[in-house]
């Protein structure tokens, strides 16, 4: 993919989203951001595994309405190369986005977190409890309960679990990759991830290529994606520090997740739930693993309707 500096060279809803390279504490750091109301609370927003900041291209307009909006490839994936070795860790990851704010300058910030984003959230809302005002949290990789792992699809135990063994899921992923085209990684990523895969857009389609494409290309993607999928899964199967730092977590919350979800079952969602019942929460019918990709307008909708911001609703 060709570097843009205005995203709405590519498509008219991209309009406004610009690419920057940030050098943060040494490390480039290649984010996508759009200018919102200077009084308005910024909004950082943090993709999941294998994901990137373009993960956010179909909300990133409509929630600069509400604030300045930034969405990082966190370290060890799309364009940032991680500083260190296993720098792409969940753990890693959370500081990391600790010192981002401190280098955009930014006190206070409503954080997006999807699956492992939604993870990073919960523990960046515990390191930083005074500077993240609110949380969003859709789909979050979180454990499940173990008296629900049978309900877990086989789809997913199949994905994950060579992760549970250190080493083993980077030969598996290593192999994957090698002998998969572009084509063939996305067709299975879509179906999936998401609940109507019909309802990405083609625009989006070749982003989302673009990025497998450029992980085959880059020899560290494949150690970034297996470290941070091995310590993902390392903390969800130690579910009780997870947990705690769930029920710690200061900030209004509100959680969103698609009923047809096959990664973060509703067995999680009822737990968050039951933990959290001070959580406001909304469930998509029909939508998969990324709403923000697959249903943008509502999922835009169910943020600023629980913005205190706005009355009324901002339209994607």
């Amino acid at each position: 993919m060709s570097f843009h500096e205005d995203w709405g060279e590519r498509s008219e809803r991209w309009r406004g989203v610009r690419s920057q390279e940030l050098d943060v504490l040494g490390t480039s750091v290649h984010v996508l951001r759009a200018d919102g109301p200077a009084d308005g609370t910024p909004h950082l927003l943090v993709h999941g595994l294998g994901g990137a900041a373009t993960n956010w291209l179909e909300v990133l307009p409509a929630l600069a309405r509400l604030g300045p909006v930034v969405a990082p490839d966190l370290p060890g994936f799309g364009r940032t190369r991680p500083p260190v070795p296993r720098g792409s860790r969940v753990g890693a990851n959370a500081r990391f986005l600790r010192t981002l704010l401190d280098h955009l300058g930014w006190d206070r910030a409503v954080l997006h977190g999807n699956s492992m984003g939604g993870m990073l959230g919960v523990m960046l809302a515990d390191l930083e409890p005074e500077r993240i005002e609110r949380l969003v949290l859709a789909s979050p990789a979180l454990p499940s309960p173990p008296t629900a792992l049978h309900r877990t699809s086989p789809q997913t135990l199949a994905r994950f679990a060579p992760f549970a063994l250190p080493g083993l899921g980077r030969v598996v992923l290593s192999q994957l990759w090698s002998r998969s085209t572009v084509e063939d990684l996305w067709q299975e990523n879509l179906q999936y991830l998401h609940g109507d895969p019909s309802r990405v857009r083609p625009e989006l389609a070749e982003v989302g290529k673009d990025n497998i494409a450029r992980g085959q290309r880059e020899p560290w993607r494949v150690e970034a994606m297996a470290a941070a999928a091995e310590s993902l899964v390392g903390r969800l199967m130690a579910s009780g520090g997870l947990w705690r730092t769930v029920e710690q977590v200061d900030a209004p919350t509100l959680l969103l997740w698609g009923d047809a979800d096959r990664l973060i079952g509703r067995p999680v969602i009822d737990e968050v739930r039951r933990r959290r019942p001070d959580w406001d929460h909304e469930v998509f019918e029909g939508a998969g693993h990324c709403p923000q990709i697959e249903i943008p307008e509502r999922y835009v909708d169910a943020v600023a309707t629980w913005s205190p911001r706005l009355d009324g609703r901002v339209s994607a």
